[in-house]
């Protein structure tokens, strides 16, 4: 009876083990954005190791994308919980660092180092910077990186700027080179964008020039330069309370948001039309119309994903004559042949590099199917032959300098840009984003802040010391341990 005892103990504890090293049956993806199936990379990751006769025969892949607005309410209780969390997730930059301080999220690199067909060393010097520090933890561990690179620019209508500026000293002169846009953007960018001193100077020579032009549709295309410089000063220091250096940084900004707000649009030096707006979008076009008045607008400040998602579908457009003609709902594409983009957009970078965006992958730290989670990163972030193709498909900015070195190369030019090689400007602004002084609480101080700058250019506070007042009493309140006393006022 023992002998028969002891030989099931033994024979469950082998069906345990195999229980225990056993594949499982399903990855599970959770993501804010419908990239991975629109793209591709669910149907490719399933090609090499899903379908038949490949490692994970027969594994289901689950993807729920839930929406932005709602996405971190909603997978932060399943991370908590653990009942039915993800094995792979997405993030954008700041989800990423709620998920790093809960410790969600496991070690990237560990899993490369592990992984034969990974060259740790070879794949960190083939990624830009700055996504290699955005995916570390507290602990200098990677725990998450981006295919994608997001940094930003100012784009603005060339034909506008050559009516405003095109009188002044270096304005390129012929209208009928073939890198004219190019020429403009690099003048604009050196002689109105270089400064925020400069940008406030722009705003004020657009009105002037003509009552119904603005140079942006309001403030918030100003926020990206907030630091004006590519060496911002970090909002903690290094005892982690706010860092005075960065308040004084961040005065030339508050007093630009000021000097741009007006009531009315008449007052204003913008056009009052908040971002996302429809006034917003009809401002990329020929002009707003607004109170039975039409106003133009010339730039934005927007992302690499901004040109393609928010600038183009916007745009004008012309036929064959040169006359303005709008593509149907169901373009086809002789449509678009017949009625193609005007090309008078530059692009121009602006008093600081910036990025906005972006979607990180990561898997769970207590993920029952790493093996297979890593797999689907592989897929993603390590193929570059794939990752070639995708760029191809979607002409996005990439993280690799295998994959964008020869797309800067090789590309014709972006029609709606007049032929320029955005993607080239793109990848040098991303690599002049240092990601150093980055701390837990950028976002929540930069949005407090934020909300008193709208009260001071509202005139709800006379002056910027009692703006900052305001600012330093709400970080006491809600953030006391890095609040600090004497920090500057003017």
């Amino acid at each position: 009876m023992k002998k028969i005892l002891s030989f099931i103990l033994v024979l469950g504890f082998v069906f345990l083990l195999a229980g225990c090293n056993s594949t499982p049956d399903k990855l599970v993806i959770w993501t804010f954005t419908t990239d991975l199936e629109v793209a591709g990379d669910i149907t490719n990751f399933e090609d090499q190791y899903t379908a038949e006769g490949k490692m994970y025969e027969g594994m289901e892949v689950e993807v729920i994308v839930v929406e932005t607005a709602t996405y971190m309410q909603t997978i932060l209780p399943v991370l908590e919980s653990g009942v039915g969390a993800p094995d792979v997730l997405t993030g954008e930059l700041d989800m990423i660092q709620q998920f790093n301080e809960a410790g969600y999220l496991a070690d990237l690199e560990a899993l490369m180092e592990a992984d034969v067909d990974v060259d740790v060393a070879i794949e960190k010097a083939d990624y830009q910077d700055y996504i290699w520090q955005s995916g570390e933890n507290a602990d200098g561990n990677l725990t998450a990186l981006s295919w994608q690179v997001t940094p930003g620019a100012i784009f603005f209508k060339v034909d506008l700027a050559e009516e405003v500026w095109g009188d002044q000293a270096g304005f390129p002169t012929d209208p009928t080179a073939t890198d004219y846009n190019a020429l403009v953007s690099t003048w604009v960018g050196n002689n109105k964008f270089d400064s925020l001193a400069s940008l406030l100077a722009a705003q004020i020579e657009v009105k002037a020039f003509d009552s119904s032009y603005r140079l942006f549709s309001d403030d918030q295309a100003v926020r990206h330069f907030a630091a004006g410089t590519d060496s911002p000063a970090k909002w903690l220091d290094s005892d982690g309370k706010i860092n005075p250096a960065k308040i004084t940084e961040q005065i030339p900004y508050i007093n630009l948001v000021k000097d741009m707000y007006g009531e009315t649009i008449e007052d204003s030096l913008t056009a009052n039309a908040g971002e996302w707006s429809g006034e917003w979008f009809a401002g990329m076009g020929e002009k707003i119309t607004s109170l039975d008045d039409d106003w133009k607008v010339m730039a934005y400040s927007m992302p690499t994903w901004g040109i393609t998602y928010v600038i183009e579908p916007s745009m004008e457009r012309v036929d064959a004559d040169g006359d303005a003609c709008t593509l149907p709902e169901t373009a086809t594409d002789a449509d678009k042949l017949a009625c193609t983009y005007k090309g008078n957009w530059g692009m121009a970078t602006g008093p600081n590099s910036y990025f906005w965006g972006g979607t990180y992958l990561a898997i769970r730290e207590d993920s029952k199917a790493q093996e297979v989670a890593f797999a689907f990163i592989k897929s993603m972030l390590f193929d570059k032959d794939r990752l070639a193709e995708r760029q191809a498909e979607d002409g996005d900015t990439y993280s690799m300098s295998s994959v964008m070195d020869p797309a800067i190369a090789s590309y014709e030019g972006r029609p709606s840009l007049g032929g320029m090689n955005h993607l080239e400007i793109f990848y040098a602004e991303a690599a002049k984003i240092d990601l150093s002084n980055v701390t837990l609480y950028d976002r929540r101080l930069s949005t407090l802040l934020g909300n008193h700058i709208n009260l001071y250019k509202t005139g709800d506070y006379d002056t910027l010391a009692a703006t900052l007042t305001g600012f330093y009493a709400d970080v006491e309140t809600t953030l006391n341990e890095i609040y600090q006393e004497g920090l500057p006022t003017s």
